[in-house]
């Protein structure tokens, strides 16, 4: 697991400087009169008490001159923060404290029981700051507008919040535009509007229902701007409460109701645009989010009707919402699936009943393995009859795919997959199951035309079965693709706890080389430890070595989620396919954020 590891220090104790007091005195005065610097000082009994003081004094003085900056957001917040204002604007500056204190000087003399501190900073140091922040909120607003381009209604959302509620901590909120659209604008207006049309351009469509035991399952069409969404997190009301979050995929979700279903009449539903529960995946929007004021869509609710006249278990013919194709299928060529349809629908209802040993003969020995893993993982159910493609790839036929939903007690998550059947064509039995990558990522490796079909198909293949293990928790087929000198680099946020009281933390990116050895018992002790894993791939990037025929560096922005952990980063793997149903991973690197001496690692790196 790529963790954040927390480093507390029960006590941040600073060095005595052994120089004479005048000395220290006629510094700390030069720096009073000098109108460059932010300062701040304290005494007390003891250097930690001293020093908080005297941080707490250097943040005031910060807040001081930034306060005017953010009347603008007065209008924003809520009463009791209006009535003290500067207690508010104090408590943003300080989600700045951790790079402040990386930059601050200090100064301190005495003894116990009278220490003194003193910290100074160059307000140039602090305005490097402010704009390293703008800098985030414009990346977040780009990130955003891609995601917007694939049709990631979720991810567009998440990225256009988070950068909403970062810009409340900026002295220049009022002010600060970008380039986006081919135009200039101006965020703090931008922002809320993009928010609030991306709601209006996200349509529901029940297109379905289907049975299961107490309750009435309703499948959803989901649809961005007249296409199925690529991502769209949701939670809806049950009868009783409101669901955990699904994470929807490529335009298909489910609700499932309680009571009888004849009462349902529509389905309250809420998109998720907060992503609370992500927030730790970054600690500086951790920091910001849980001090400034939430900003509240309306238009985050919709009611969607439910259609009339729909018999259980039966799908419309003409969904509301397009179906999204089972593959982009540019440049590749479909086989004949007839053969096997017979053999697929025992399988589906196999699942819809729970009596999976009633298609044992339809699986290899590892076939069902990796099926009863499977159905396994969280609570299955089959959301949409699937509309199936077929492809040859090797000696198999490629079955895609079959739309299910995996939800999880005790849990605060639900995923949406499509699972791909591998079909030997010798035996005609199914030999392995994989969890489909989204279309959108799909397509973009599809676009690599230099590279032949075979290429292409073999890229996406293994990508899928390298998801799928890690979230069947597969730890002998892991073991069996990474080389045994395989190289292995992870990069973890290291948060050291500089004020244990004051809870103030500095973070720096430190990157860990691991054995084969090291990271095989390391992910044994997180699949043991977690009820679910789950991993989430979107833009992606292939590169082909030079030598050595089927070899590709293959680089993929990757959402972690875990029972008890989540992250994002970004994944890098060299993978040799010269025998795609042997892969072998020469390299697998994992970095939080891009370094900022080389960016993210790639094939030309090794």
């Amino acid at each position: 697991m790529d963790a954040t590891r927390v480093i507390p220090k029960a006590l941040y104790a600073l060095p005595l400087l052994l120089f004479s007091v005048n000395t220290f005195s006629q510094t700390v005065e030069q720096v009073k009169k000098d109108n460059t610097y932010y300062w701040g000082e304290g005494v007390d009994k003891t250097t930690l008490l001293a020093d908080e003081n005297a941080l707490s004094m250097l943040i005031g003085s910060i807040s001081s001159h930034v306060e005017s900056s953010f009347n603008m957001q007065t209008t924003e917040v809520s009463d009791s923060k209006k009535s003290n204002f500067k207690q508010y604007v104090n408590s943003l500056v300080k989600t700045y404290s951790n790079a402040t204190i990386k930059n601050t000087e200090i100064l301190s003399w005495g003894e116990e029981p009278e220490v003194h501190v003193f910290r100074f900073v160059k307000k140039a140091e602090v305005y490097k700051i402010f704009a390293e922040r703008a800098a985030k909120i414009k990346e977040f607003v780009k990130n955003a507008l891609r995601a917007e381009e694939k049709y990631k209604a979720a991810d567009a959302l998440r990225y256009y919040y988070w950068a909403l509620l970062l810009l409340q901590s900026h002295p220049d909120a009022g002010s600060m535009s970008m380039e986006a659209g081919g135009k200039t604008v101006k965020l703090d207006v931008y922002l809320p509007k993009q928010i609030n049309t991306l709601f209006d351009e996200l349509s529901f469509a029940v297109t379905g229902r289907q049975a299961d035991e107490n309750l009435m399952q309703y499948i959803f069409g989901i649809s961005y701007k007249g296409q199925p969404a690529g991502s769209c997190d949701y939670s809806f009301f049950d009868g009783r409460n409101w669901s955990v979050p699904v994470s929807a995929k490529d335009g298909q979700g489910i609700a499932e109701m309680v009571g009888d279903s004849a009462a349902h009449k529509e389905i309250r539903v809420k998109i998720e645009y907060a992503f609370e529960n992500e927030w730790k995946t970054d600690t500086e929007v951790n920091d910001v989010l849980r001090k400034v004021e939430p900003v509240i869509f309306k238009k985050s609710y919709m009611t969607v009707p439910l259609a009339k006249r729909q018999p259980a278990r039966a799908v419309p013919r003409k969904a509301s919402v397009a179906s999204a194709p089972a593959l982009p299928v540019q440049s590749v060529k479909m086989a004949d699936g007839a053969p096997f349809m017979t053999m697929l629908e025992r399988v589906e209802q196999a699942i819809r009943t729970k009596n999976y040993a009633s298609v044992r003969d339809c699986f290899t020995d590892d076939g069902y393995d990796v099926f009863t893993r499977l159905v396994q993982y969280g609570r299955a159910v089959i959301i949409a009859k699937p509309k199936y493609s077929f492809m040859e790839f090797e000696d198999d036929i490629l079955a895609r795919s079959l739309p299910m939903r995996f939800s999880f007690s005790n849990n605060r998550r639900a995923f949406v997959e499509d699972v791909v059947f591998n079909i030997s064509q010798r035996s005609g039995k199914i030999r392995s199951l994989s969890f489909a990558l989204p279309n959108n990522v799909c397509s973009d490796i599809l676009k690599y035309e230099k590279w032949g079909e075979y290429s292409r198909v073999a890229i996406i293949h293994f990508i899928e079965n390298y998801k799928t293990a890690y979230a069947l928790k597969r730890l002998d087929y892991i073991e069996s693709i990474f080389s045994d000198n395989a190289l292995i680099i992870v990069g973890k946020i290291v948060k050291t706890c500089t004020d244990a009281e004051r809870q103030i933390f500095t973070s720096a990116t430190k990157l860990t080389q691991y054995s084969k050895e090291q990271y095989v018992k390391q992910l044994a002790s997180v699949f043991k430890s977690n009820e679910y894993v789950n991993l989430k791939f979107t833009d992606i990037s292939v590169k082909k070595a030079g030598a050595g025929g089927e070899i590709y560096g293959v680089q993929l922005q990757q959402s972690y989620f875990s029972t008890s952990y989540g992250d994002k980063g970004y994944l890098f793997l060299m993978v040799d396919l010269n025998k795609p149903e042997e892969p072998v991973i020469h390299v697998r690197t994992w970095q939080p954020e891009k370094d900022p001496d080389f960016g993210l690692y790639d094939i030309s790196s090794f």
